[in-house]
């Protein structure tokens, strides 16, 4: 599964600031991670969809959302909250099958791609 987990602050942006985007420092420095947060110059905006929404504590829509179409942003902006996400190429989310990450610092990430279950 194309998933890639860090923290916006801690990465090497060559002073820019920009850790998405069409610089070579937004790609990947792991052989075994997918470039997720590269984008061509002559890429679409579409191609990372976000969107802003406050989880409280114990929040009730933590149930699987649908399968991923391309990739997508989670990041914590919260200074003292944590936020878990559970990644699994099945519906079912079977054990042994699911990849669990949690956000914990302010400016954790997790981007991932398409055909991906989240939840």
């Amino acid at each position: 599964m194309d998933i890639e987990f860090g923290n916006a602050g801690a990465i090497n942006t060559n002073s820019t600031g920009w850790f998405i985007g069409f610089s070579d420092w937004t790609k990947a420095d792991v052989a075994s991670v997918t470039d997720l947060r590269f984008m061509a110059k002559n890429a679409l905006a579409h191609t990372i969809p976000m969107k802003w929404i406050v989880h409280s504590v114990n929040d009730s829509r933590s149930v699987a959302k649908p399968l991923s179409e391309g990739r997508t942003l989670s990041i914590l902006v919260s200074e003292t909250g944590r936020f878990r996400l559970e990644f699994s190429a099945n519906s079912t989310f079977p054990v042994g099958q699911v990849v669990q990450h949690e956000l914990q610092a302010h400016g954790d990430f997790v981007i991932w791609g398409e055909n991906i279950y989240y939840g």
